[in-house]
């Protein structure tokens, strides 16, 4: 069985409202059970780092033994499913063993020590069910209320359940995603949730308030790939850093990594996008649109966190200290920045079901020639190329916003550069040989060096930005010790800017990716033919 469904937060001023809905009217009334369940995993979560979520729960008066794998789109997951009868059963793996998600988990658990299976934690769910048809299918609506709970009398913990579920039950996969978005989101304002129960409970039964970052890492595509296949494998790996982490951030508790690494998501996302969709490919232009919109929106939140951790942000500290023992050793705090509410917004919510809507679609037909298109991203990078080298050029007489212009620039041209690694053709040619490889390794570590460089200079350059304004608002309000702590600010931080200048200016001037060039000819001139 596979499971299709989306899962949404519910805000307590939205509840009365959305179990209103989910309750219906008339013949398509809902009806309500109590689910009481416990989750099984090892002591070291083996299952739940490999996708498995575990259970035995009570559905009105029958057990049932549960086993969902992984969900690689954001709302597909194998699922099955073991009725048990009225007493209270056992953990038995083995009732899964002719489903594939059971013998992927059979595999896993030969590799542990026996018995290492344990109930970690366990729920307690009110569930409102009713079923909603739609023109592309059945839906269930499920409203559960409830809480997710670990440990026993005075160490019993607990955390709040209130989301809505919509599975799909018969019909497309597009039956679920219009209802989340014409009732979910645009009708009461909810927002998408990646992290499980299972997930959540395991937060709680280990005392932790925030689920483990997803990292942002390099995808490469090859050369064997169709558009559609590169187009999947971008999706799929953003989904988590992008999706996954905005779930953990819109709960309201985050780790400034959750952030920084939802933004180098969406980057790596939009670079992709662009280079696989053609000039008229408004859908694909639309989707990098908005990637690129969101991770507008919290660069102000990305870089309050990273002034927070700036290295020689102590170092500023202590020498100021050192300047006045007696003074105060912070600056005023900086006001935070509501980066959950602009999560929960009904226009980014919308744009990440596009996201998943993408990643769902039923696999194209394989059209002739196809493997040779991904080829032409190349010209695109080309492209790119001849527009840093342009800027590089006129680097000394740049400004602070030129330079961060720059970095923009090199920071998509270092993901673009990764995507198209593996593919054949570009300033190397056709077949890609050790030399080339090596060729475009170094390529790629120079503009990653130039990025990094660019990026610590504009740390010290909003840091630079942020003292000035401070010693204005002092000097307006005749704050005198603030004005002092401002002021000796400005003068730490101009000679390290100056020397991070020097720095990035030899980094940046070393990148020399113009041989890109002719791959944006040749990419274009094949293009010309393929019209005409």
């Amino acid at each position: 069985m596979t499971e299709i469904e989306l899962r949404f937060q519910i805000p307590e001023s939205q509840w009365p409202a959305v179990r209103r809905w989910v309750a219906g009217t008339g013949k398509s009334v809902a009806t309500e059970e109590r689910l009481q369940a416990s989750y099984f995993d090892t002591p070291e979560r083996d299952l739940a780092r490999a996708g498995f979520a575990l259970r035995l729960r009570r559905e009105g008066d029958v057990w049932v033994q549960t086993l969902k794998g992984a969900a690689p789109d954001g709302m597909t997951r194998l699922e099955h499913n073991v009725p048990l009868g009225a007493d209270i059963p056992a953990l038995d793996v083995a009732r899964h063993a002719d489903h594939p998600a059971g013998q992927a988990l059979q595999a896993l658990l030969a590799e542990l020590p026996e018995g290492a299976l344990q109930a970690l934690f366990r729920t307690d769910i009110t569930r409102l069910t009713r079923p909603l048809n739609t023109p592309y299918g059945m839906v269930e609506l499920a409203l559960d209320h409830g809480a997710l709970l670990a440990g026993e009398g005075d160490s019993l913990r607990s955390t709040p359940v209130a989301e809505l579920e919509i599975e799909l039950k018969s019909g497309e996969a597009r039956a679920v995603l219009e209802t989340a978005r014409s009732w979910a989101v645009e009708r009461f304002g909810l927002s998408l949730e990646l992290r499980t129960k299972a997930l959540r409970g395991d937060l709680l039964a280990r005392q932790l308030d925030c689920a483990p970052v997803a990292g942002s890492h390099a995808i490469h595509w090859t050369g064997d790939m169709t558009r559609d296949d590169a187009l999947h494998v971008l999706l799929r790996e953003c989904l988590e850093p992008v999706l996954g982490n905005a779930s953990q951030i819109a709960s309201g508790r985050h780790r400034p990594e959750h952030l920084h690494q939802m933004r180098v998501g969406l980057r790596r996302l939009r670079a992709g996008l662009r280079l696989l969709a053609s000039d008229d490919d408004v859908a694909l232009h639309a989707l990098a649109d908005g990637a690129g919109q969101l991770s507008r929106r919290l660069t102000a939140a990305r870089d309050a966190d990273a002034q927070a951790e700036a290295g020689w942000r102590l170092g500023m500290l202590a020498a100021w200290r050192v300047e006045r023992p007696s003074a105060a050793s912070e600056a005023p705090p900086t006001p935070p920045v509501d980066v959950a509410g602009l999560l929960v917004d009904r226009q980014v919510q919308g744009w990440m079901l596009a996201v998943i809507g993408w990643l769902a679609r039923p696999a194209p037909e394989q059209v002739p020639e196809a493997s040779q298109g991904l080829t032409l991203v190349h010209g695109t990078i080309a492209q790119w190329c001849v527009a840093t080298d342009q800027q590089i050029k006129r680097f000394e007489r740049l400004d602070v916003e030129g330079r961060h212009h720059l970095r923009r620039r090199l920071r998509r041209l270092r993901l673009a550069m990764e995507l198209g690694f593996a593919v054949p053709g570009g300033a190397d040619g056709g077949k890609l040989s050790r030399k080339d490889i090596e060729a475009r390794a170094r390529r790629l570590a120079r503009v990653h060096e130039a990025a990094q460089r660019l990026g610590a200079l504009n740390d010290l350059e909003v840091g630079l930005t942020q003292a000035r304004e401070q010693l204005a608002l002092a000097m307006a309000r005749g704050d005198v010790p603030a004005a002092a702590q401002a002021g000796f600010s400005l003068g730490w931080l101009r000679p390290r800017q100056k020397q991070a200048l020097v720095k990035a200016s030899k980094a940046v001037k070393a990148v020399k990716v113009g041989g890109w060039g002719r791959a944006a000819k040749r990419a274009r001139r094949s293009k010309d033919r393929k019209q005409d």
